[in-house]
């Protein structure tokens, strides 16, 4: 099985010369990689030739494939010749400088477990013993994102008119013509 094993999106140094993507075959069989496409969740893809062995790494840097990556929030999908999502990895927030967003482990249920570590180009993964493991369970070929349900959705609909409501109100009291209008506030006349 190929799968995206590392990744480096916000490399100390040029993006464009330091950027890499790394994919790793798991199987016990070479794979034909002729037609399989690999993209971002932006606009950016490339469409990948050649054969990976059993147990070998696919080095893909951004100098030659032109596979820029964004720094924050990015989402990768490795897809095969039919079309079919085989691989899927995601990190929510800022990348850490330096860093690559690294497969601890994967096991068939879907389950990811990836974690931010010093950067392994074209060999194993060396992911410290107290590195930060994110799970993701994102089973092959259903999409990352959560639709919200109706509860979910009218607790943070509740959640923002109370916070607008409160820095209006602030708004109100701290303006003072403002206060007077809607307060009734009277003003003493001499």
């Amino acid at each position: 099985m190929v799968y995206i094993n590392e990744w480096l999106p916000n490399p100390t140094g040029s993006d464009l010369a330091n950027e890499f993507v790394e994919l790793f075959n798991g199987g016990d069989k070479a794979a034909n990689l002729s037609g399989w496409v690999l993209k971002t969740n932006g606009k950016s893809k490339i469409t990948l030739t050649g054969t990976l062995g059993a147990g070998e790494y696919a080095l893909l840097r951004r100098k030659d494939t032109k596979l820029a990556l964004k720094n924050s929030d990015e989402k990768l999908f490795l897809y095969d010749a039919s079309g079919r999502l085989v691989d899927q990895s995601a990190f929510m927030s800022l990348a850490i400088e330096g860093k690559s967003f690294s497969r601890v482990s994967y096991d068939q249920s879907g389950a990811q477990h990836f974690a931010w570590s010093a950067p392994t180009p074209g060999a194993k993964n060396a992911v410290a013993a107290d590195a930060g493991i994110l799970r993701m369970i994102n089973p092959v070929g259903v999409p990352l994102g959560k639709n919200l349900g109706i509860s979910e959705f009218s607790g943070l609909a509740f959640a923002s008119a109370l916070a607008v409501t409160a820095l209006l109100m602030f708004a109100l009291k701290k303006h003072e013509n403002l206060s007077k209008l809607f307060f009734a506030r009277d003003e003493e006349i001499w």
